[in-house]
């Protein structure tokens, strides 16, 4: 009984503070009076089809009329909507009247001192430029269509306008200079705008989790456009080189970013870091061929050979890892990265020895041989730890011992592969196998020498009888 006196005196206030009698306001409910009269003393409701129209005759919400009072927090907040709307649209007519009279006026002036226009087209681009960032939002928030898009229509108008004043003033100047400064400013904006456009909900869902990948590509290939633009611009052919110089360093900072991103099949998935040592490899050998055919040169293959051998050195294990390669060489890792590195190595001697001018068969066999010297050592070494069906300490002796004979032996070695193209010196050439130690050379050094051979020996003998003890024992 209490909320229908409450509704009903709710009715009745806001009748009388409308002015409104019970006879107009039955009457443009299309009801009785006897039932407004009944409303407001409480003894009954209206019919729930009646209160759209009874909101709208007293001018409140349904929500005040159902519980009986005024909701002035929701009125404030309508009233302050209102203002707002009422703001934008008195702040857009200003700016139509203030962008609009400054053309005029400008366009007036022009005419008038001129007799045509010509530093008008200066002014307009930089009226726009201003309208971009002012009037563009207000517009795409008054459009509820148009909103989703208020930020890249903004700066993007803003691009456009400030590339139309270079425009203009390069055009006004009698220069040629537009090319080169339009690339520059735009790879400028999008250095700070384009992580702003990324940020936004316009991208599909698939490359919103590669905003950093997206990103770095558009900054590269804008950079390369500026290189581009400048090598017109200079006459010069210096583009090439430069650009791939340019995706060789960037590639070694942010190409894990990229395959990190980047959704590879899962058979490559797990070989990332193949992936990016093959990719700056070629972006290296590429960069060498560049540089070799700018400058003319015949190095190419010599230097590509050695940079490969160095690769290698470190790259090739942690490659070798990753690839699927069939049983027989999957087994055998160490032996395949040690064929690959001293088959380069031969190639690098090889091509070094040609490429010293006149170099004779003598001269190819003297290096070839002098590169076999040390790749025996890597190689007995590694047969010797890999290959021998012994246990652990007695392959380890058999390397020591291996390398002891192979620091005995060198240096005889080293004068029978170089004798025969600078000869046969006594007071140079006087090692000997019987007396290793009588030399020209001072006693310290080569007291060290024998100190480290007798080191490998004893370490061989110890690992020997390490080895043999464990045999006995096993058996």
């Amino acid at each position: 009984m209490d909320n229908k006196k409450t509704f009903g005196m709710f009715i009745l206030q806001r009748r009388r503070d409308l002015g409104l009698t019970q006879k107009e306001f039955a009457s443009r409910l299309f009801v009785t009076e006897s039932a407004v009269s009944k409303w407001e003393r409480g003894l009954s409701y209206p019919d729930i089809t009646l209160l759209q129209n009874i909101c709208s005759v007293l001018e409140v919400s349904e929500h005040e009329l159902l519980s009986g009072s005024e909701d002035t927090r929701q009125r404030d907040s309508y009233r302050l909507a209102e203002r707002y709307v009422k703001l934008c649209r008195n702040t857009r007519l200003s700016q139509y009247i203030i962008y609009g009279g400054i053309l005029l006026i400008c366009a007036l002036v022009n005419l008038s001192t001129a007799g045509r226009l010509d530093w008008f087209f200066i002014l307009l681009p930089c009226v726009l430029l201003c309208a971009s960032l002012t009037l563009v939002p207000s517009l795409c928030a008054l459009s509820g269509r148009w909103e989703p898009y208020r930020r890249l229509l903004s700066l993007g108008g803003f691009s456009l306008s400030l590339e139309l004043l270079l425009l203009a003033s390069c055009l006004y100047a009698g220069g040629n200079w537009f090319g080169w400064a339009g690339t520059a400013v735009l790879f400028a904006l999008s250095l700070v705008c384009l992580p702003f456009l990324l940020r936004s909900s316009l991208l599909p869902e698939k490359y919103r989790r590669r905003k950093l990948s997206l990103y770095l590509a558009a900054e590269t290939l804008l950079l390369l456009l500026l290189l581009l633009v400048c090598s017109f611009y200079t006459g010069g052919a210096w583009f090439p080189i430069t650009a791939c110089a340019l995706l060789f360093g960037l590639g070694l900072v942010f190409l894990p970013v990229f395959l990190r991103q980047l959704p590879l099949p899962r058979n490559l998935s797990s070989r990332k870091f193949s992936i990016y040592a093959g990719i700056e490899t070629g972006l290296l050998l590429l960069l060498l061929l560049v540089s070799c055919l700018y400058s003319g040169g015949s190095w190419f293959f010599l230097a590509a050979v050695s940079v490969v051998f160095g690769l290698g050195l470190v790259l090739l294990p942690p490659v070798l890892r990753q690839l699927r390669l069939p049983p027989p060489w999957g087994q055998n890792l160490a032996l395949l990265y040690l064929s690959v590195e001293s088959l380069l190595l031969l190639l690098t001697v090889i091509l070094g020895t040609a490429a010293g001018g006149r170099a004779q068969a003598v001269d190819y066999l003297a290096n070839f041989l002098v590169s076999l010297i040390p790749l025996a050592l890597l190689w007995g070494v590694m047969l010797c730890l890999r290959y021998l069906p012994v246990n652990r300490p007695l392959r380890c002796s058999a390397a020591c011992g291996f390398t002891a004979l192979w620091l005995w032996t060198w240096p005889i070695l080293m004068d029978a592969a170089l004798s025969p193209i600078y000869g046969w010196h006594e007071e140079i050439n006087n090692y000997s196998l019987a007396t290793p130690f009588v030399s020209a050379v001072p006693w310290s050094g080569w007291f060290w020498y024998a100190g480290l051979i007798l080191v490998f020996a004893a370490a061989a003998l110890a690992l020997l009888f390490l080895g043999l003890s464990r045999r006995f024992k096993s058996k």
